[in-house]
């Protein structure tokens, strides 16, 4: 909630590469000294969503942090850690988020808004006048980067018309958003009767408000100015977030501290693609609350990244051939993916569902199935697996050729091995596949002599030419074979029956 003034400014200098060891120094006076334990954990605390009493993580592993309650919530909203994440407590000017989320989806930035008399008299405030005027862009900067008490009530009174109207949107938003532990009785957060929230209400609720653009920029703000009016001179309010500035990827987002609270923060940070927004009430001090919200940061940042799960040059398994199983297809995953990775909830695994057979011809890139990437029973990504490169031939047997040098010889014929440049297909368009032998060949016959090929097309359009070659040698026949075939054949032409052995086209 709100700020005291003896308390809203207490500088903590944090500066890059050193500013774990200064946050502990820190903390360590703000809790009575460097001999003082820094913090402590729960067996309640929960890492993954398992407690650490049930003795899965390590108590060692979990964050040690000194709060009353709090949490840690992964870019995809999932928990990393909690201590009591459900528990309703109160939440100080961190009530000023619903207030901005709700005066940016009812007011314009450029409505000017006249200070009243009720705004001015509001406990704790920053000194606004009655009379003077703002607009609502820069009252929504005075209430989220300085925590204006008087500047929430303002946008209250302008937003819902009257302060009991505004603060029955608040609740009435609250549902909408699933806040199941949140009631409102006030827009600035000073301590009453019936004004709570939860640690995971806090932090959904900061996400929402993080969708929005002007939300983001206003809350990166390192100061803003309260113009001078009347008696009153200008002066530069620096902002409650001392993490700005001074922690790696901070984005924002809202402080807040009354006598009930304590000290409270509610934080969002990103680095390398991940964003992580930590919750942390009731910590003991103003120094406190930033130490123990970088400790939870850093924290996460080091077990929660962006992996890489899958690449295309990996060999998932085979898919054989139909018309041939002994010859198969090799597939890849069909991109590179990246997932962000919890590195507590165990190894990563890849299942793949393969296609029983594929037919020909295939072509690179053809999808071959799926995987799944997962962790447990946590699905990370879904990939397509693909043919990892273009099979026009599985050297299968497309007929036999007869000899013309015998009466019932044949030479098998079967698609050729040799490596076959595929054009580009439309894999939603059937493909065509002819196959033509020669008439008949002369001996003699030689293994991997064209006897003929195999055409696949699509509409019209030649995709590929396999050439269909013979599978063994047949020799010329002998001088006394060659009369013995000469008389049989004269008379089989006699009596009406074949000379010559019959084509064979199998899958023509």
């Amino acid at each position: 909630m709100s700020h005291t003034r003896s308390q809203r400014y207490l500088p903590l200098r944090l500066r890059a590469g050193r500013t774990a060891l200064l946050l502990t120094l820190v903390l360590g006076a703000a809790l009575g000294g460097p001999s003082r334990a820094l913090a402590d954990r729960q067996g309640s605390d929960t890492v993954g969503g398992v407690p650490l009493s049930v003795g899965k993580i390590a108590t060692t592993v979990a964050p040690d942090v000194r709060l009353k309650a709090g949490l840690l919530l992964a870019t995809d909203g999932r928990m990393l850690w909690g201590r009591n994440p459900q528990t309703a407590r109160p939440m100080a000017s961190i009530t000023k988020v619903m207030t901005a989320l709700l005066t940016l989806e009812q007011s314009d930035l450029d409505d000017v808004v006249t200070i009243s008399k009720a705004t001015s008299e509001v406990e704790d405030a920053t000194g606004l006048l009655p009379g003077e005027t703002f607009t609502v862009r820069e009252l929504l900067e005075l209430a989220l980067v300085t925590s204006s008490n008087d500047a929430a009530y303002a946008l209250a009174e302008h937003a819902g018309t009257t302060l009991p109207a505004f603060i029955a949107q608040m609740n009435t938003k609250a549902a909408a958003l699933g806040l199941t532990h949140t009631h409102y009785a006030n827009p600035h957060g000073l301590d009453a009767p019936g004004h709570y929230s939860s640690p995971a209400d806090i932090a959904s609720l900061s996400r929402t408000a993080m969708q929005s653009e002007e939300f983001r920029r206003i809350v990166v703000m390192r100061s803003v100015t309260l113009p001078a009016h009347g008696t009153r001179k200008a002066k530069t309010l620096k902002s409650t977030n001392e993490l700005l500035g001074t922690y790696e990827g901070i984005q924002g987002v809202k402080t807040g501290f009354t006598n009930d609270a304590k000290h409270s923060f509610v934080a969002s940070a990103k680095r390398g693609g991940v964003t992580l927004t930590a919750v942390v009430l009731g910590a003991t001090t103003n120094a406190a609350r930033f130490a123990q919200c970088a400790r939870l940061l850093d924290w996460g940042f080091a077990h929660f990244s962006l992996k890489t799960v899958t690449t295309t040059t990996e060999t998932v398994g085979t898919v054989p051939l139909s018309v041939n199983a002994a010859k198969s297809v090799t597939v890849r995953y069909a991109e590179t993916t990246s997932a962000p990775v919890f590195d507590l909830d165990g190894t990563v695994t890849a299942t793949a569902t393969l296609s029983a057979e594929v037919a020909l011809p295939v072509f690179k890139g053809q999808r071959l199935g799926e995987a799944i990437i997962a962790q447990g029973q946590r699905e990370l990504a879904r990939v397509a697996v693909v043919a990892a490169a273009s099979t026009a031939s599985a050297e299968e047997t497309v007929g036999a050729v007869p000899v013309s040098d015998y009466l019932d010889r044949t030479v098998t014929a079967r698609a050729s091995g040799e490596p076959l440049s595929v054009a580009e297909f439309d894999p939603k368009v059937a493909v065509d596949r002819r196959v033509t032998l020669d008439a008949k060949v002369q001996a003699p016959v030689a293994v991997g002599r064209r006897i003929g090929e195999i055409v696949y097309s699509q509409r019209g359009k030649v995709l590929v030419r396999v050439p269909v070659v013979a599978s063994a040698a047949i020799a010329e026949p002998g001088f006394v074979a060659k009369a013995g075939i000469w008389f049989a054949r004269g008379w089989r032409t006699l009596i009406g029956q074949p000379t010559i052995a019959k084509r064979v086209v199998l899958g023509g």
